[in-house]
């Protein structure tokens, strides 16, 4: 640790992790610790800014827009918002903090709640996975909260700092595993505010400043908590991904870090060290710097590679990255030192996201500016509708991956799409977005696709796959594991792509006698005359070994853990993993036997997707069980069903699919009818018509859909249209976002 004395005498106040307070606005509750009879209040922020998403406190009510595929907009579901919108059931809300995916607030009372990812436990109710609603941190009761990229720490009611989430760099406090509970962080005594980075947090106790994880001026190697006196005596502190800024009770602003792309705003490049070997690199050197031009501010809020300050007038200068226009002067040219923000003179609260920032302003209201790909920085004109792709097949069958998608008849097969792993059978490697013919098959009865593999069942009962073999989704070897490991070195990187793929049609030894072919992302099952089920995929002790017998079975899906099967006469069994209740039988029990769903002996056709399960029935009605968080069983409601639950408002039915987490159904008189998340199903709990064109085949992949009419194949979604660049708004000066 680097010692550097400023001399300043500052005080350190309150800055959660790239957000900060200027002036207050008004209305605004006690500063933070201040008592109301037995409750604890805070003073805010009353913005937090995530990658993709914003979030804005108003009237103890918060509001979040968009992004929002990791739920961290609270609103139930992971669909984007361009427009303000209310988390429900969450009032008396009087700070927010906002990580990279994830979103947190304190209430008026301690009460901490987080919601979105939290795959590392950053959202701190104990279990690890997303979170699409506020969920309460159990056993805080808090009067600050601060988050970083994928961690978040509070300090409680007797000034300790806890922190949860990720913490492969100490981040969250001792050792290297994820933390999904508050844990107070030894060696941080007690404590007045806390900052979060990336990969470290510094909070302030009396007048001191201690730092633990990988903070700016230390190597990383030794992450324990420990003094910063660099920074002793701030009036105001804030972290960004890897550096941190503080104000001094005379206006000026300190920062810490490399200053690679102008971050520190001293006008000088980064100080470089020498390589240590003859063939290594000169790394940027962490070095205090003083932001030049700057002697009147009041607060500061750090982004990704980018800093702002407020000045006593209420004017913004920001330095740094301006590639997004992050920096509110009207260019994206980045700047070594501060520079004027346009268009405002009245800000009281300044917030800022790793690419895009927001003010309030003197009456209240809210500008943002920068990167704006999900209309985060400011609302956008709508995108235009993207039209479907339109294929002259006249496809009897059709088969949709993550990625490409297949269609049959009885004149052969054609597949397109991506062809990385050589998945489209073509030998080419090379996308195509029209339909190739797949040469060297015979009479294809039905395909199936994987996320990078393809397998077609010919009429004689066999089996030809192609595509990629990594994990063994050929029926060969695969790649041990998928990745290699040395016990010394770490992964070691796989055999190129062609050596672990093939692009042409092959033969599965040992299959001339199958029925019906299943396939999900690596895993292929077939299901053999007579009943016996032999599936293949690297994790399997022994491919191609029968798993099981199910007598008289005519049909086989598979989803993400758990297999199906109906028999001839409409019976379905089911096995595997049951968390949600996707094998129907009533309970969330796995079973590693199949067990016969409860109540269903008159289906004429199964649909798996990821963590659901649906079946058409002999009359035309659709019943769905298993995971329903995004609406896949179509019921609508986000509860999971543990046993077949009939799909309300689609009528008689003639054909149903299903992809990762959505659902479609081809209605009577042949429309398309979808529910769930992603392309299919668009986000709805209950079935709605698709588009205007009937069909009479349907399939629905992981992130798109393809219908078909008997003369063509229309297709939407991911991989599925041709590709488009990819491109976003930026916005360069202060745009208004009206709050309700």
């Amino acid at each position: 640790m680097q010692t550097l004395r400023l001399g300043l005498g500052w005080l350190l106040a309150l800055a959660p992790a790239c957000a900060d307070r200027g002036r207050e606005p008004a209305g605004t509750p006690p500063a933070v610790g201040d008592r109301d009879g037995d409750e604890i209040t805070a003073a805010g922020p009353t913005l937090a800014l995530g990658v993709g998403h914003t979030c804005a406190l108003q009237r103890g009510e918060v509001y979040c827009w968009g992004y929002g595929a990791h739920g961290q907009l609270g609103l139930g579901d992971r669909r984007d918002r361009s427009e303000p919108t209310r988390v429900p059931a969450l009032a008396d809300v009087v700070a927010l903090a906002a990580g990279t995916w994830h979103t947190c607030a304190l209430r008026r009372g301690g009460d901490v709640l987080c919601w979105g990812d939290g795959s590392l436990g950053q959202v701190g109710d104990g279990a690890l996975g997303t979170r699409p609603r506020p969920s309460l941190v159990a056993g805080l009761r808090a009067r600050a909260i601060a988050a970083g990229g994928s961690h978040t720490c509070a300090i409680d009611h007797v000034r300790k700092v806890l922190c949860w989430g990720s913490n492969d760099r100490g981040e969250s406090g001792p050792g290297q595993a994820a933390l999904a509970r508050p844990t107070v962080v030894p060696g941080v005594p007690a404590a007045d505010a806390v900052v979060l980075g990336d990969s470290f947090a510094c909070a302030r106790a009396g007048g001191d400043v201690t730092c633990w994880g990988a903070d700016p001026l230390r190597d990383g190697q030794d992450t324990a908590a420990a003094e910063l006196p660099a920074l002793a005596g701030a009036v105001r502190l804030a972290a960004g991904s890897d550096h941190l800024c503080a104000v001094g009770r005379d206006g000026r602003v300190l920062c810490i870090g490399t200053g690679s792309e102008g971050q520190l705003g001293d006008g000088r490049p980064p100080t470089l060290e020498p390589a240590r070997s003859p063939h290594g690199i000169a790394v940027a050197r962490p070095r205090v710097a003083e932001v030049v031009d700057l002697d009147d501010a009041v607060s500061a809020a750090v982004g990704g590679e980018f800093a702002c300050a407020l000045r006593r007038t209420g004017a913004l200068a920001c330095w740094g990255e301006n590639r997004d226009g992050q920096l509110g002067d009207g260019s994206r040219l980045r700047r070594d030192r501060p520079g004027p923000v346009l268009e405002l003179a009245d800000v009281v609260e300044l917030a800022v996201g790793p690419a895009h920032a927001c003010v309030r302003r003197e009456r209240g209201e809210v500008a943002c500016w920068g990167y704006d790909e999900f209309a985060q920085a400011g609302p956008r004109p709508p995108a235009a509708a993207v039209p479907p792709a339109v294929h002259p097949i006249a496809a009897t069958g059709l088969a949709v991956g993550q990625v490409h998608a297949c269609a049959w008849n009885d004149g052969g097969a054609w597949c397109w799409g991506d062809d990385t792993y050589g998945q489209l059978g073509d030998g080419a490697r090379a996308r195509r977005d029209a339909p190739t013919a797949v040469p060297g098959l015979g009479r294809v009865r039905e395909p199936v696709v994987g996320a990078r593999h393809t397998c077609a069942l010919e009429h004689g009962g066999t089996v030809m796959c192609w595509g990629d073999d990594t994990f063994g989704q050929l029926a060969g070897r695969g790649v041990p594991r998928g990745e290699p490991v040395d016990e010394h070195a770490g992964p070691l990187p796989l055999p190129p792509v062609d050596t672990r793929s093939r692009a042409r049609p092959g033969p599965v030894a040992g299959l001339a006698d199958v029925v019906d072919l299943a396939a999900y992302e690596h895993r292929t099952c077939a299901l053999r005359r007579g009943g016996a089920v032999v599936c293949w995929h690297a994790f399997a002790d022994a491919p191609l070994a029968q798993e099981r017998t199910i007598a008289g079975a005519v049909e086989i899906v598979v989803g993400a853990a758990h297999a199906c099967s109906r028999d001839a006469s409409g019976k379905v069994r089911c096995w595997g993993a049951n968390h949600s209740g996707r094998l129907g039988d009533g309970t969330t029990e796995s079973r590693d036997a199949d067990v016969a769903v409860r109540g269903l002996d008159d289906a004429v056709a199964l649909a798996a997707g990821r963590l659901h399960t649906c079946a058409l029935r002999r009359g035309g009605d659709v019943v769905c069980w298993g995971d329903g968080m995004l609406g896949q069983l179509g019921d609508g409601s986000r509860a999971d069903r543990a046993a077949p639950t009939r799909v309300p408002d689609l009528g008689p039915a003639r054909a149903v699919a299903a992809g990762e987490d959505a659902t479609c159904a081809i209605g009577q008189a042949g429309g398309v009818h979808c529910w769930g998340d992603g392309e299919g199903g668009g986000g709805r709990f209950a079935p709605e018509l698709v588009g205007d064109a009937p069909a009479d085949v349907l399939a629905v992949g992981a992130h798109g859909a393809c219908s078909g009419d008997g003369e063509r194949v229309a297709c939407r979604g991911a991989g599925l249209s041709p590709q488009r660049p990819r491109t976003w708004d930026v916005v360069t000066t202060p745009r208004a976002i009206p709050l309700p």
